[in-house]
């Protein structure tokens, strides 16, 4: 959800400088912040298929990181949200972080397994992997504090707090899908043991993906965005805009095969040139201090979190939004 931005009128009438000629235009700058609200309930863990063995959000869990920083000792500092992940979508309080840059409200999304049941080969578990399938961000501009009743917000969040469907009835397991609330449902692939989550026509009303081009004189004070950070295991990107997700130290053999060694040795190969670099880069501009701060908070959440590319995973996600036609 939006977190800062930066509006630029221009002088199209060429009122003061000749762009034309290669003067820059003489210009307005502003920028504009917010806060980000962690609603509660906004993590689905699909594993619905072993519905007589193991829940899997009794072995494994989500965490939220909001900011950056250099060392491990400035991570313990940053707000963390922990063990977030439910099946229960209903539930909407939510938790606003003040930020005033991308930089402090960078989100990294940590997938925690369990060590004792993805290590146990007894039980079969010795090479299952956590994937992140699908993610889907909201970004918002209310007028004033979002809180009146016809705001969007306000919609939005009543959409989330309608209960979801149950994944199974009389017949059996739901194999084609199911609702998580009013906003988000799941199509289920279940011969890729894949699900994917999917906006639903209500919340669309709200947020489409590609807003239409406001009316001419007709500047909405409201605006509310669906962005697709991750779908089917890829994060896609428009190009020529930064970009929006990532894994960071990711395993460079196959997710199956990955161990804590592997990692820890991508991990201390990361430089100036690294994937995590070039992320942090193409947000906040290039310069030295963000090709350090990407390869040492990268780092500080491998070692806090003990990544190991198959079952503790970690991944940026950009809170930022270009609000351009």
């Amino acid at each position: 959800i939006f977190v800062s931005m930066v509006i630029n009128a221009l002088d199209k009438m060429n009122a003061g400088p000749n762009p034309n000629g290669g003067d820059n235009p003489m210009q307005m700058k502003t920028t504009l912040e917010a806060s980000i609200p962690i609603v509660d309930g906004g993590v689905n863990i699909f594993c619905d298929g072993v519905v007589a063995k193991t829940d899997l959000k009794d072995v494994a869990d989500v965490d939220i990181v909001v900011g950056s920083a250099v060392n491990a000792s400035e991570l313990t500092r940053l707000r963390i949200l922990e063990d977030i992940a439910s099946t229960d979508l209903s539930s909407v309080s939510s938790q606003r972080i003040d930020t005033a840059s991308i930089e402090s409200a960078l989100m990294t999304l940590v997938l925690k397994g369990n060590h004792s049941y993805f290590l146990t080969g007894a039980s079969n578990t010795g090479d299952y992997t956590m994937e992140l399938d699908d993610v889907i961000t909201l970004h918002m501009m209310v007028d004033g504090d979002g809180t009146a009743s016809n705001s969007k917000e306000a919609a939005v969040l009543a959409l989330m707090a309608q209960p979801g469907d149950d994944n199974q009835d009389s017949n059996g397991l739901d194999t084609d899908g199911y609702a998580l609330n009013g906003a988000f449902y799941f199509t289920i692939e279940r011969d890729q043991n894949k699900a994917h989550l999917e906006p639903s026509d209500l919340l669309l009303a709200q947020c489409p993906f590609n807003p239409p081009r406001p009316a001419a004189n007709s500047l909405p004070l409201e605006s509310c965005i669906l962005r697709r950070d991750v779908r089917n295991r890829i994060y896609p990107n428009r190009q020529g805009a930064p970009t929006t997700a990532m894994e960071i130290v990711a395993a460079t053999v196959p997710v199956k095969d990955s161990t804590k060694g592997h990692i820890d040795g991508v991990a201390s190969a990361m430089g100036p040139s690294s994937d995590e670099s070039t992320f942090l880069t193409n947000i906040l501009g290039a310069s030295d201090y963000t090709r350090e701060l990407a390869v040492s908070f990268a780092r500080a959440i491998h070692e806090r979190y003990e990544l190991n590319g198959r079952y503790r995973r970690a991944f940026w996600i950009n809170p930022g939004y270009e609000w351009t036609p």
